[in-house]
């Protein structure tokens, strides 16, 4: 063995694969050593009541299968199933893996496993979907790829009959297999690899994505020289030994087996903090930043040999740039700094807010007043640097751990708007101070309602003082692109930054210090990139960067892979140095302004279409409902990818490339009901509304306790019933449609901020202008805008004013502002 393995071992990158010469020394229900294949192979011939000369083992079970019948299983069964485990598979579990393959057949493992009461263990067939690889490496998944004694209905990986029945079939967990083969350091045990299935996946994926594998390493007594060479072609080196070396070896290496905190640790230094805590207490606080200099150290990373940072190349900024000073510390930042919170400490349930425009620098201004209040105070302070839906729980958990008030700091405050009101109006903390950032429109639109009446400050920070233009021109000498900017006089440099920046901070910087404009920039960018796996990547990892999210290893992996590209993330990454960032199996990329023009200017519709396609397969191997299996991260770039409005956004409205991609993957996904309510949505944006309420309503009866595509679904009766000659029929959706959106509305249910009385206020009126004439539908119009204008909550809501002043326009004058219904972001 060696330090690579080691060191694989506790960066959460090794994976085994166990073969028959695993099992030794396990014991099976009748007491007797569990069979190896030449075993077995006596076993079966005995009973056939044939002689055995040494044939294969696939020869053997061949004939004992047309023989034997069902005795074969209860052969199996006695050999193979409630096993005594070795001490070598005692031990091999302790160690916190977070996959192992298989070739056997019996349940050693399990039986072993079962004994440590706290490890997460999953049993995964072949023919399973694909699991995310658990975070905090809590979890085994155990993958079984030749069958198990105790589902012998999933049949069993022995003749040459069934490798090539099962290779045409391709079960999910052998394409995942040979992707992990390509992306993780592999260590496999007690076989020597001659498994026409491995080797064929292997050799399917090499040639279709021309990947190059990582070194790997083979563990069996011996191997001829010949043998030997050929594994090196495959980069697996042989290790002469046996899994009882290989435990031995882990004994020597580790006083006690290392934990999956202690992964998680090596991966993630910064949740060193809660290294005594449960590990429900790190799962809560996973992506949760403790701002002050000690803490900030553990996420410092090594920095680039360049002095130039990459926050002057368009990336947002880390905590190493926040520390080390590289932004300016511009003048509405500081002065928001030293009115609230300088030598101060706000009432907790304070809430502060910043508000600026995409590239105006709010995740900069943030960060810089967190260290600036940590550096200065004696309260904590947090920043939540992913999303969050369990707010409530995160809150409740910092006040038992803290004695005086806290700040919080919150990114995209709209996310979690509602339950961030709940928690200020119902006084359920009573040390948090709240400290957030938000786009003006956004803010507006889907968080202001909730949160306005809570404010304690509001202060924007979208335009530039005059005062800036020096601080700013300093930290680019110092850490940034100086050459164009040098050669200017300092009056002109104070121009050029101030001009720039008018548009928009970032975009602001990256002209003035290159003296291009920035589409400009960035069509130098993309085109400056020769390899195709890694213009895929980047567009990958950019549309996982317009949902602000980093793109996860494991799927972009697949994602790659169904284009045809290598599957090594890492190693692209490598080759696109200040365009992509690889960091614990996430890879971002520049901010999402850039992102975006750089699709909407130089991405092909039909490029973008067939990366979205590639997208959304490589989530498609996990169970339903997908959101629900993934990581929040990953399941908020699901929902963006097969958003109905997303998509027609960033396919220009283009209707057969947009619905080209829902009726790609309609029977892969016909039992996920995000996916179908989107496709129903989509459609119906596209004015194919009775192909709209088709899907719909599958949607509905799949899923009929989602309050979502129940919504959805009314809404699209009322536009049926709006369209509709025949006004029994017209009457019998609207019917339908009152109903749902009445009891909806009686629940107190909201679907992403929007309220059924909306939908139902427009919608009645205009079936009652439609078949019981204008007169009758002023009085339905009048009778909701009284209803409305009643609940002061309600009218905090720009969509819902907008709808009291569509009502009263209609009872007064008679005619309906032009409105089109809206595609609903579920």
């Amino acid at each position: 063995m060696n330090n690579h393995i080691k060191t694989a071992l506790l960066n959460g990158r090794l994976v085994l694969l166990l073969g028959a010469g695993a099992s030794y020394g396990c014991k099976s229900g009748t007491g007797n050593d569990v069979p190896l294949g030449w075993d077995l192979a006596k076993i079966l011939a005995g009973a056939m009541g044939e002689p055995y000369a040494d044939e294969d083992l696939s020869d053997v079970y061949s004939a004992a299968k047309g023989t034997l019948g069902s005795q074969l299983i209860d052969i199996f069964e006695a050999n193979f199933k409630h096993c005594r485990p070795s001490r070598e598979y005692i031990e091999l579990v302790k160690y916190p893996f977070f996959r192992i393959y298989t070739l056997n057949i019996d349940d050693a493992i399990e039986k072993a496993a079962n004994r440590l009461p706290d490890r997460k263990f999953n049993v995964k067939q072949r023919f399973d979907r694909i699991t995310e690889t658990d975070q905090f490496y809590q979890t085994l998944d155990y993958i079984k790829i030749n069958g198990d004694i105790n589902y012998p209905t999933g049949g069993y990986i022995f003749s040459p009959q069934e490798y090539g029945t099962e290779s045409a079939l391709e079960p999910l967990w052998y394409q995942e297999l040979a992707r992990d083969f390509f992306k993780y350091t592999f260590l496999f045990i007690g076989t020597k690899l001659k498994e026409p299935l491995f080797n064929h996946q292997i050799q399917k994926y090499k040639l279709k994505t021309v990947g190059t594998e990582l070194k790997s390493y083979l563990v069996v007594p011996k191997l001829s020289p010949l043998e030997a060479k050929s594994l090196e072609s495959s980069n697996i080196t042989h290790i002469p030994g046996t899994l009882t070396a290989f435990i031995d070896w882990l004994a020597q290496e580790f006083e006690t087996p290392p934990t999956s905190q202690d992964i998680l640790f090596t991966r993630r230094p910064e949740l060193r903090t809660g290294a005594h805590e449960p590990a429900s207490y790190v799962s809560l606080l996973s992506g949760v930043v403790p701002v002050n200099r000690a803490s900030l150290s553990l996420l410092i990373q090594q920095t680039a040999t360049s002095p130039i940072r990459d926050f002057y190349k368009g990336f947002k900024p880390t905590w190493s740039d926040i520390s080390d000073a590289v932004p300016a510390y511009l003048t509405k930042t500081r002065k928001t700094f030293e009115e609230y919170f300088q030598e101060k400490t706000p009432a907790p349930l304070s809430f502060f807010l910043l508000l600026g425009q995409a590239g105006a620098g709010k995740t900069t201004a943030l960060k810089q007043i967190a260290l600036k209040i940590a550096d200065g105070s004696d309260n904590n302070v947090y920043y939540v640097d992913e999303q969050k839906d369990n707010i409530l729980e995160l809150v409740r958990e910092l006040d038992k751990r803290n004695n005086s008030p806290y700040y919080l700091f919150i990114e995209r405050i709209s996310d979690i708007a509602h339950k961030t009101a709940e928690i200020i109006s119902g006084a359920k903390s009573n040390k948090a101070i709240f400290v957030s950032a938000e786009n003006p429109s956004i803010w507006d639109a889907r968080a202001k309602e909730h949160l306005a009446d809570y404010l304690t400050a509001q202060v924007d920070i979208s335009h530039l003082a005059d005062l800036d233009a020096d601080l700013i021109l300093n930290k680019i000498q110092q850490y940034g692109n100086w050459t164009r900017l040098g050669k200017m006089s300092l009056k002109n440099r104070r121009i050029e930054i101030i001009k720039k920046s008018k548009k928009q901070l970032l975009i602001g910087l990256m002209e003035a210090t290159s003296g291009e404009g920035y589409n400009e920039i960035i069509k130098k960018d993309f085109a400056a990139i020769e390899s195709d796996a890694e213009k895929a990547l980047l567009v990958l990892s950019g549309l996982a960067a317009t949902q602000g999210s980093p793109a996860n290893e494991a799927t972009l992996t697949r994602a790659l892979s169904t284009l045809g590209y290598p599957g090594d993330v890492f190693g692209l990454c490598q080759h696109m140095t200040g365009t992509l960032k690889y960091h614990n199996g996430n890879v971002t990329t520049r901010h999402r302004v850039y992102i975006e023009r750089l699709f909407n200017l130089y991405i092909s519709p039909e490029y973008l279409r067939d990366t979205i396609k590639a997208y959304i397969n490589a989530f498609t191997v996990y169970q339903f409902p997908i959101v629900t299996k993934v990581s929040r991260n990953e399941a908020a770039i699901y929902k963006k990818l097969v958003n109905a409005k997303s998509l027609k956004k960033l396919l220009k409205n283009d209707e057969d490339k947009v619905l080209s991609i829902y009726a790609h993957f309609e029977k892969l996904l016909e039992n996920e009901g995000l996916f179908l309510l989107q496709y129903g949505l989509s459609l119906r944006s596209f004015k194919k509304n009775k192909e709209a309420f088709e899907k719909i309503r599958i949607a509905n009866q799949a899923f009929p306790e989602s309050p979502q595509i129940e919504h959805a679904l009314a809404q699209q009766r009322i536009i049926l019933a709006t369209l509709e000659e025949d006004e029994v029929i017209a009457m019998a959706h609207f019917n339908e449609a009152e109903t749902i959106l009445k009891r909806l509305d009686s629940s107190d249910i909201r679907v992403f901020d929007k309220y059924p009385i909306i939908t139902l206020s427009e919608g009645h009126v205009k079936v009652a202008e439609r078949f019981q004439g204008k007169n009758q539908a002023k009085i339905v119009a009048k009778m909701y805008h009284d209803q409305i204008s009643r609940d002061r909550n309600l009218t905090k809501n720009i969509r819902v004013m907008h709808t009291v002043k569509s009502l009263a326009k209609f009872y007064v004058t008679g005619t309906w502002p032009e409105q089109t219904y809206e595609d609903y972001e579920f």
